[in-house]
């Protein structure tokens, strides 16, 4: 996306919102990391003109989604984090990560962009720390795995 100008637009998003086979089945307010990497792996040859060393690709690490939100009823996470516990196959599963922007309602606009989580699977499922009597906010935080994300821009 690009401003009038033609210069990049610089995103804001304020809610992000799992969905799996197109229900939302989680509704976030932060997100924490997409991380993907390749690791480098050192190349060593040598030739007429002497030794070289050189960066060649390496192994992937899958790639991870943290997020974030403060506890609700909805069970769907942990319904599927119980399933990855009990070793469930089909508890892998390709869903979407929809980022909305900020000022909009997931109700009534379109996303921003729209990551593709093939194969993802909650790793770690966190609640945080609870106080009886306390009027603090709970927190819950999933980390998903998968096996590639695919970007979706839109616009």
């Amino acid at each position: 996306m690009a401003n009038a100008d033609g210069n990049p637009t610089v995103m804001s998003a304020s809610t992000f919102v799992i969905q799996v086979d197109g229900i939302q089945v989680a509704s976030f307010s932060e997100l924490s990391g997409i991380n993907t990497e390749v690791e480098p792996v050192e190349y060593i040859s040598s030739g007429v003109g002497g030794i070289v060393h050189t960066k060649q690709y390496g192994k992937t690490k899958p790639p991870a989604v943290t997020l974030a939100r403060g506890l609700d009823t909805q069970t769907y996470m942990w319904a599927w984090h119980q399933a990855v516990l009990m070793g469930d196959p089909a508890a892998r599963k390709t869903c979407s990560l929809q980022l909305f922007a900020a000022g909009s309602s997931p109700k009534s606009a379109t996303p921003i962009i729209t990551y593709v989580l093939e194969n993802a699977w909650p790793s770690r499922l966190e609640i945080g720390a609870m106080r009886a009597g306390s009027t603090d906010v709970i927190n819950e935080t999933v980390t998903l795995y998968c096996d590639q994300i695919l970007m979706q821009p839109t616009g």
